[in-house]
Parts: structure tokens; C-alpha cells; sequence
């Protein structure tokens, strides 16, 4: 089953993806929020363009599983992609996906340690993998 792992942040939206049998996990591409007018449509474009059967969404909790402002963001936006793109959504604890992605980064050039683009990406493909492990 394809599936696109999105890592939301009010900046940048990380979108990652796998094959059509949901074994190879690849990062996608970033939604610059600050660029974009309606980051929804552009994300409903991928969505077609890419055909996944579910979209799973990393849901940031805080340290004792509970919901947090970001994560009740996460799900009114999840909730919109859904109304309009009728789709199963998912939800998965992204925990620390940031913060491992960055530590992935921290092993190549300099520049490329800056890029948070390629962060979010990262993430998106982090949000999928654990997905997978715990499904």
C-alpha cells in the first residue's frame, strides 16, 4: 500500500513517500508555507500526482503521550486534507523525528546541515518508517 508521510510545521511541511507496496520510503519534497498561498492545494496536487492510499501524519505529543497544541493543529489541518482529498488519514507519534533528522545531517557538509528543508524531508521519511514498524 502507497503511502505519503507528512511532518507539519507552521513553516515548512516535510512530505515524504513510499513505493506503490509500501517497502521503500523515500523524501518527496517541502511546502514552503511562507511561499505558498494555500498550502493545502499545493499538497492536494501532490496528492493526486503521487496516488497513496493513505496519508499518515506525524503527530507531535508531549513527554507523556498527551496532546499539545501543535498536535490539535496537526489534526484541523489532517482534517482538511482529508475532507477534500477523501482519503484515510493516519496519525503516528513523531517524537524526536526532527531532532533524528538533523542528527542524519549532522554527518554531511556544512551546508548541507543547514538545510531545513532537507530536515523536514527527513522527518516525513522518519513519520513513515515508524509507521510501518508499529502498523
Amino acid at each position: 500500500m502507497k503511502l505519503l508521510g507528512i511532518d507539519y510545521g507552521r513553516r515548512r511541511i516535510g512530505l515524504a513517500v513510499t513505493d506503490d507496496d509500501g517497502y521503500c520510503i523515500r523524501g518527496l519534497d517541502v511546502i514552503d508555507r511562507k511561499k505558498t498561498s494555500d498550502s493545502i492545494e499545493k499538497l492536494l496536487h501532490i496528492i493526486c500526482a503521487q496516488k497513496p492510499q493513505t496519508i499518515v501524519f506525524g503527530l507531535p505529543l508531549d513527554v507523556e503521550d498527551k496532546e499539545t497544541v501543535m498536535s490539535r493543529e496537526v489534526r484541523e489541518f489532517a482534517s482538511e486534507v482529508q475532507k477534500r482529498s477523501a482519503l484515510p488519514i493516519e496519525f503516528i507519534d513523531e517524537s524526536l523525528s526532527s531532532r533524528r533528522a538533523t542528527e542524519f545531517l549532522s554527518l554531511k557538509k556544512k551546508k548541507q546541515r543547514r538545510d531545513k528543508a532537507m530536515v523536514d524531508k527527513i522527518a516525513a521519511c522518519l513519520i513513515l518508517e515508524r509507521y510501518r514498524e508499529e502498523v
